[in-house]
């Protein structure tokens, strides 16, 4: 009896600083077996692309007392108890529309000039760190948009971070800093500026390849400004590996989506 086989080349190139990847397939098989070559090389990269490891990944709810996975990225998520001391926990409205379950819950720091946050990490290590910020009228004070200003301080660890500016805006807000863990926990601390109460929605931290970002070392930290993808799509996407949020580019508009996590 005769067998027939078929020869499956997978090709994977890393390239660029971000580590970015190539994957091409080619096969070598009668005609007669292709359809079942090409069915398993599509589970060969389903299974790669959902596969992806989320180890080490932190993410907080913050708010929430308890632990669940998201549904759109499968990602767990846990309280912020034992995270943080102090502050208080508010749900958003049921009213008030919200995008995912970590927009749902917050806490807000009403006593004390800093707060802190110490998400556990590895001494220099590089990392993602973002933290969302969605006010909904929590508090029933509609101090976004009562003409006043609100404004708190972020800082990792002593070192400012970013300036949390709600004046004027109702939408949720994300706030991105790529930078390198100086021991065993990175701090984030909300600093009062004694323009609005401190609040974060949920903060998550994500470990990078030691390739990547070559530039962002103990001594520099990046903060977001813009990360965009193009093509013919109008919704987010979000990097499975790393986790990072993709707006879409769209021209002829002045339309700008929101980032994907937020």
């Amino acid at each position: 009896m005769n067998r027939q086989f078929c020869f499956l080349k997978l090709l994977i190139e890393r390239r660029g600083q971000e580590q970015k990847s190539t994957m091409v397939i080619s096969f070598s098989c009668p005609a007669s077996s292709r359809k079942l070559t090409w069915f398993l090389a599509l589970l060969f990269i389903m299974a790669r692309v959902y596969g992806q490891s989320t180890s080490g990944f932190i993410s907080i709810d913050c708010g929430n007392s308890n632990t669940y996975n998201d549904i759109t990225t499968g990602i767990q998520y846990q309280s912020d108890v034992g995270f943080v001391e102090g502050g208080l926990s508010y749900n958003i409205s049921a009213e008030a529309p919200v995008a995912n379950e970590q927009q749902k819950t917050l806490r807000s720091f009403p006593e004390g000039s800093r707060n802190c946050y110490a998400l556990p990490s590895s001494i220099g290590k590089k990392y993602l760190l973002r933290a969302t910020f969605t006010y909904r009228n929590y508090d029933g004070l509609n101090r976004t948009m009562d003409g006043s200003p609100f404004l708190f301080g972020l800082h990792i660890g002593v070192n400012f971070w970013e300036t949390v500016n709600l004046t004027n805006w109702n939408d949720p807000l994300m706030k991105e800093v790529l930078t390198v863990a100086p021991g065993d926990s990175v701090s984030v601390c909300l600093i009062n500026f004694g323009t609005g109460t401190p609040f974060v929605s949920s903060l998550e931290l994500r470990p990078l390849q030691d390739a990547m970002y070559p530039f962002v070392n103990s001594s520099v930290s990046i903060s977001y400004f813009k990360r965009f993808r193009f093509g013919n799509i109008t919704d987010h996407i979000t990097s499975q590996l790393h986790e990072r949020s993709q707006e879409a580019l769209q021209f002829g508009t002045n339309k700008e989506s929101i980032p994907g996590k937020v």
